[in-house]
């Protein structure tokens, strides 16, 4: 079912929210008051696009408001997509989606309610970035982390290094060996070309691989690999911003965490001392090795460096690197940065924007499209269908569907029960299903679905 969205803002996030949902047939008119990007998105997306407000009346109804299924408002004002959203509720518009910073709008209980505002659904982008950054801590092993069907499927990309106990074997092979242990390999990542790997491509060192699995089985996949998906204890943090305050606060849930929070700011570490109850603030330059040597950055376990400077993420991530820290992870703004950034040595790297648009899409239901993803570096859409009775794919088995090539069934969750599908497997109506799929045939992917 085709949709008319109303794309607000159109920087980043926008676009590439814009660019995923034009993708899928939608009907897509972007708004913006800077004229360079309303030229670049004209030049480069195949979407109407609007110069202008997104809280001026005129330029909405140009848009066609009254007509619109959802607005999404992606602005870099609170205030403007908050505002953008009312008036789009004042229109009838049924789904209003905004992007809000302000924690103070996340209170719990809230002093405003944002529903009462006319937003339906609110996402904070450093939240969701905390969420993501604690998942990789609890994942040692991994250099991306995703979730489906509510946790019970983990999607994780694991490097291999020399160590690796399966280099140079195939796919098949690999499978065959380790019968007991059920997930699958969905994606290769080699010299920045994306594989879909069939039974006959070989894992190689330096490969970046993308596993799909049961979400309890995941730390024995990455045995497999030969990685140690152990507990990380000790965590230092670089930067006392939004993103390294949101990640710290959702540390000190866990328990036996030992939490270091460094900044250079004497004013907000002396706020952040008063914040927090189990993580230690310090006041410092985290650039100065001799203040991380003194703080234990020897006997760190997981460096986290998310300071608003990403050369400084980037140099102090080889640095703990360096000195033997286990795992390392930097907020990296550039997105082209993001595919070398496991080569280099930097164990994993955030992009709030990348999250941000995935936790939008993740939030827009689609008909048979349940949660929609995507990988730094990696060009494929990891895409979660609900199968309704009468679809094609539920006619065969999958063995003997025409199933596209670059495309993979990586898991099938029935009720309980999550099924890792081999040839034999027949999807059944009610069955939700993850696809890993390269875009150029993501529309003979949903072929398949349709009923």
């Amino acid at each position: 079912m085709s949709l008319n969205i109303i794309v607000v803002g159109l920087g980043r996030v926008g676009t590439y929210l814009a660019k995923v949902l034009s993708r899928e047939n939608h009907n897509i008119v972007g708004i913006d008051s800077n004229l360079s990007c309303c030229q670049e998105a004209g030049e480069n997306l195949d979407i109407q696009v609007l110069p202008g407000q997104g809280t001026d009346h005129r330029v909405l109804e140009t848009a066609g408001i009254r007509q619109a299924d959802m607005l999404i408002a992606l602005t870099g004002s609170d205030d403007q997509n908050i505002l953008a959203c009312q008036m789009a509720a004042r229109y009838g518009v049924q789904r209003k989606i905004a992007r809000i910073r302000n924690p103070a709008f996340y209170d719990n209980p809230p002093h405003f309610s944002l529903s009462q505002w006319g937003v339906d659904v609110a996402v904070q982008p450093e939240a969701e970035t905390a969420k993501e950054i604690v998942l990789l801590i609890k994942r040692s092993a991994a250099t991306d982390v995703l979730e489906f069907a509510d946790n019970r499927v983990q999607l994780i990309g694991i490097r291999l290094d020399a160590q690796c106990p399966v280099l140079n074997e195939t796919v098949q092979k690999v499978s065959q060996k380790y019968k007991e242990n059920v997930f699958r390999a969905v994606a290769i990542l080699r010299n920045n070309k994306t594989i879909i790997p069939t039974g006959a491509d070989f894992y190689h060192q330096r490969d970046q691989v993308f596993f799909m699995a049961q979400t309890e089985d995941i730390p024995k996949v990455a045995a497999l690999m030969g990685k140690s998906d152990e507990k990380l204890n000790r965590i230092m943090i670089l930067g006392g911003g939004k993103v390294g305050r949101s990640t710290a606060h959702l540390l000190e849930e866990e328990k036996n965490l030992e939490i270091k929070l460094i900044d250079s700011d004497p004013d907000k570490t002396q706020r952040l001392a008063e914040e927090f109850v189990h993580t230690m603030v310090i006041q410092g330059d985290g650039r100065d090795f001799d203040l991380l040597a003194t703080e234990g950055i020897l006997e760190t376990d997981a460096l986290v460096s998310v300071t608003n400077d990403e050369e400084t993420n980037i140099l102090t991530s080889l640095l703990a690197k360096h000195l033997g820290v286990t795992k390392t992870i930097a907020l990296v703004s550039r997105e082209e940065y993001l595919p070398i950034m496991a080569p280099i040595g930097v164990n994993a790297a955030v992009n709030i924007n990348r999250i941000t648009s995935n936790s939008i899409l993740r939030l827009i239901r689609r008909g048979d499209v349940v949660s929609l993803a995507s990988l730094p570096g990696v060009d494929a859409q990891v895409v979660e269908y609900l199968v309704h009775a009468g679809a094609k794919v539920t006619k065969k088995p999958l063995s003997r569907l025409d199933f596209p090539g670059d495309a993979i069934l990586g898991a099938v969750i029935r009720g309980d029960r999550v099924i890792i599908p081999v040839g034999e497997t027949q999807i059944q109506p009610g069955d939700h299903v993850v696809i890993f799929s390269l875009p150029r045939v993501l529309p003979d992917v949903e072929k398949l679905f349709e009923r």
